[in-house]
């Protein structure tokens, strides 16, 4: 099987408080310390990181040297923008013009830190951008005014030929009631209307669960228009982002989402975006690594033995189904 880059959101092995309890259930972990324990777990090569929550100028030295010793890579570096109160209504798309140029300002640190790294992705998630309570926003003034700001970014990043390449990561809700770009189409549409090769989707598959969407039709429908340029994984039960270890929840539905990126031969990383609550970071991080491995192996025998086929016609589910059984039968 061919071996997939697996990534850690180091944001994940850390104490983590939720709204019922703002303290957490766990221990408060260093950003170095995170580091570190990324790199002692097998088959996991890279890390991603928040420009400047946990990665800026002052623990950037200290920050290489450890990547250095563990051998990792980041992957993907994003500009903070909805954790300060000024984006409490909003950062890319705020009606504020200081606001907005704050957060262009913000992502556009997180592009000059990432050369350094050679990053190869930054992710832009609207997050605060969008509305509560009915006729709050007016989106056809949000939508305007975040494509100016995303092209004011992108004429950042060609001006200083940097090559990382920037990511929407759609959502539909929290922590807003509603986060505009919801649904991986409408992320879709923003991205052709910018047409910039360095822009594209960051696919989480838990915000496509919570947003009932079918992840093979919207993984296919990216591929489609070749910008699939990253991907978080995680699962949940389709009711609210749990961001569970990816196949716990649904392992054939993860064994569908491998092949159809194996189908439309994405190449890119498969990060792992988990929010441990009250296990332990290292339990769910080796799970999630395993689970994508056996799906991998089940796409391989998928393929070895006529799936493609069945798959083709579009009329043997029965069939489909027993095929994708033996497979996981045979590959575990």
């Amino acid at each position: 099987m061919k071996k997939l880059k697996m990534s850690m959101g180091i944001w994940g092995n850390t104490n983590l408080p939720d709204r019922f309890n703002v303290t957490g259930f766990g221990r408060f972990v260093p950003v170095v310390d995170r580091i570190k324990e990324v790199g002692q777990i097998e088959g996991i090569d890279g890390i991603e990181l928040h420009l400047p929550t946990e990665l800026d100028e002052s623990n950037a030295d200290e920050i290489e040297k450890v990547m250095g010793d563990y051998n990792l890579q980041i992957v993907q570096l994003c500009g903070h923008t909805w954790t300060e109160k000024q984006y409490k209504h909003g950062a890319l798309a705020n009606s504020d013009k200081k606001v907005r140029d704050a957060a262009v300002v913000r992502v556009n640190a997180a592009l000059d830190m990432a050369a350094r790294f050679n990053v190869p992705i930054s992710v832009l998630w609207p997050a605060t951008d969008g509305n509560d309570f009915p006729l709050q926003s007016d989106y056809l003034a949000l939508y305007d005014r975040y494509v100016q700001s995303v092209r004011e970014i992108l004429d950042h990043l060609h001006a200083n030929n940097y090559r990382t390449r920037l990511c929407i990561e759609p959502k539909p809700f929290e922590p807003r009631g509603h986060i505009m770009m919801g649904t991986t189409a409408q992320a879709l549409c923003i991205v052709n209307e910018v047409n910039d090769p360095n822009f594209g989707i960051n696919l989480d598959i838990g915000h496509s669960l919570i947003a009932g969407e079918n992840v093979e039709d919207q993984l296919s429908l990216i591929c489609r228009y070749g910008r699939l340029y990253h991907t978080h994984f995680n699962d949940n039960d389709q009711q609210c982002d749990l961001d569970l270890p990816p196949g716990t929840v649904n392992f054939i539905r993860l064994v569908s989402i491998m092949y159809v990126l194996d189908q439309a031969g994405y190449d890119g990383w498969f990060g792992l975006d988990l929010f441990p609550y009250r296990d332990e970071p290292r339990k769910f991080i080796e799970l999630s690594r395993d689970n994508l491995r056996l799906a991998g192996r089940v796409v391989e025998l998928l393929n070895e033995n006529g799936a493609n086929d069945l798959r083709g016609c579009g009329t043997s589910g029965p069939e489909m189904a027993v095929l994708i059984r033996q497979c996981i039968k045979e590959a575990d």
